[in-house]
């Protein structure tokens, strides 16, 4: 169990990144949306301790408050942050089994779990090779492994498949559905297919405040009645992008075509659809962003 009790995070001058985020969480995969400016960065930050919250805390267990204790806090995280490299001469087992060396394993304990991760992470037979030279898709792999290597029961995500292929993204997916059984991971993100096919339940930031938090079907239908697709004709896709609130452009035939958040009907030929996750955020955010400057 992690609950987050008013978290308050401020820097002198400025207006407040964080403004009393309040969330109990269990087992399972909690996607973090929110546009650029809302405090997605600042939360998960508080959330490694690398950074403390003004007011406000963080309870993991019912026991390990995480402005009491940090450095205990530590013990029970893994973290995969954002744009990460690894040093050039060490292998991936290398670093695995430093990394446990830090987390105080000893030699004979941790060679079955390493070969065990190397193995679920599908890098065994990359394993004796350079971390430094893998690919993007391998160190995302290699991350992951390192963030499970002592079983943590607080697993933090940020942004873990940008950059990936297909098959690489399908990978993490399915090894997210399984590790999120039994600890809490929060997985940050701008990609809403990784929310739809990941977590159980979502939060949204704007503006420092947790605007939603619910299932990613609750999500949706933020949008209902307020989804629509239309044909565009040729030359107006910019002004379409421009003063409508655009969550997709496709070409069907020889034909663009852009689907719309709109309390309106956009166009005579629009027709209304089923709003997905992508259309439910915008309609949240947007609605957040209006009522803001109002």
């Amino acid at each position: 169990m992690l609950e987050l009790r008013s978290v308050h995070k401020s820097y002198p001058g400025l207006a407040s990144v964080l403004r009393g985020i309040s969330l109990t969480l269990g087992p399972g995969v909690f996607g973090l949306l929110g546009p650029n400016g809302a405090g997605k960065s600042t939360l998960m930050e508080i959330l490694a301790a690398n950074l403390l919250p003004t007011s406000g805390t963080a309870i993991l267990r019912g026991a390990v408050d995480l402005r009491k204790d940090p450095a205990g806090w530590r013990r029970e995280l893994g973290y995969l942050p954002q744009g990460f490299d690894f040093p050039g001469q060490m292998t991936g087992r290398e670093l695995l089994l430093q990394v446990a060396a830090f987390r105080g394993y000893g030699p004979a304990a941790v060679r079955g779990r390493v070969d065990a991760l190397l193995e679920r992470a599908n890098l065994v037979d990359a394993a004796d090779r350079y971390a430094a030279g893998y690919s993007r898709g391998m160190k995302q792999r290699l991350g992951i492994i390192l963030a499970l290597l002592a079983d943590p029961p607080l697993l933090l995500l940020d942004e873990p498949t940008a950059g990936l292929d297909p098959v690489e993204r399908l990978f993490f997916r399915e090894l997210l559905a399984e590790v999120g059984s039994t600890r809490v991971v929060i997985l940050s993100t701008h990609i809403v297919g990784d929310i739809e096919r990941c977590c159980s339940r979502v939060g949204v930031l704007s503006g420092g405040v947790l605007a939603f938090d619910g299932s990613p079907s609750e999500l949706a239908a933020q949008a209902r009645g307020l989804t629509w697709e239309a044909p565009l004709a040729p030359g107006e896709a910019e002004e379409a992008v421009r003063s409508r609130r655009v969550v997709a452009m496709m070409t069907r035939g020889d034909k663009p075509w852009v689907r719309v958040v709109s309390p309106e009907r956009p166009t005579p030929d629009a027709t209304e659809v089923e709003p997905g996750v992508a259309d439910g955020y915008v309609s949240l955010v947007e609605g957040a962003a209006v009522a803001a400057q109002s």
